[in-house]
């Protein structure tokens, strides 16, 4: 009877040490699939950010200023316009992250033109761009031209910048095409493709109002920057 009760415990042992693994093997699996479930994933590679090109400079001047006006009729002055328009271009350039505009004056102060020229080369501009209005005896002239000093050759990139400004300007404005002209200006004394934008007559009866109208000055800027840009445009394609 005795060995009959041991071996019934021996078999019951068995059965519960059996149980035991077979939970213990049960706990494990389920132990394990959960780490592998919630694995991290693998670190991916950072994004390699490509470098920004470095902004171009353009310097922008605004013809006159301080103790000389520029061209007069009445109260309205040449510099104030000029300055005006200047500011507006700066504006539209700002807003353009590969733009940067670098300006010649930024209130109504008298700067010799060398040292306008001189503060452009500083600042690493590429190109050298001035704003005047346009005066004359006949109140009937009207329009827009661009000069370009006399002693470029007719390959320098100074031609194609005023061309390309000049063109945009009339598109924009709608304004009288004088076209490009040459004649002698103090810009020869840069190596900078330089202009001098004449954005209309002061002095005519129609054309003044427009002038020191915001809207149109605004018609002004956008046309110039337009101009601009598109002659970056066509130096970066030759250049690549």
């Amino acid at each position: 009877m005795v060995g009959q009760l041991r071996i019934k415990l021996e078999d019951m042992n068995r059965r519960i040490a059996l149980l035991v693994a077979v939970i213990a093997i049960i706990f494990l699996s389920l132990a394990l699939s959960g780490v592998f479930r919630h694995r991290s994933p693998a670190p991916q590679p950072a994004a390699v950010e490509q470098p920004q090109a470095p902004a171009v400079i353009i310097a922008l001047d605004a013809g006159h200023g301080g103790r000389d006006p520029g061209g007069v009729v009445g109260d309205v002055l040449e510099k104030d316009i000029n300055l005006e328009i200047v500011n507006r271009i700066a504006a539209l350039a700002e807003s353009d992250p590969g733009l940067k505009p670098a300006l010649t004056r930024t209130s109504d102060v008298t700067v010799d033109n060398l040292d306008r020229l001189q503060r452009a080369e500083e600042a690493g501009a590429v190109i050298y761009v001035s704003i005047h209005t346009n005066s004359y005896d006949d109140p009937s002239v009207h329009g827009a031209q661009t000069m370009v000093d006399d002693t470029r050759s007719p390959d320098d990139a100074s031609w194609l910048l005023a061309e390309s400004v000049q063109t945009a300007l009339i598109a924009t404005t709608g304004a009288r095409d004088r076209g490009v002209q040459s004649q002698a200006l103090y810009l020869q004394h840069t190596t900078l493709p330089a202009i001098s934008v004449e954005v209309g007559f002061i002095t005519s009866s129609d054309e003044r109002p427009k002038l020191l109208s915001p809207a149109y000055q605004d018609k002004i800027a956008r046309g110039i920057l337009s101009g601009i840009v598109a002659y970056l445009d066509t130096t970066k394609t030759s250049e690549q």
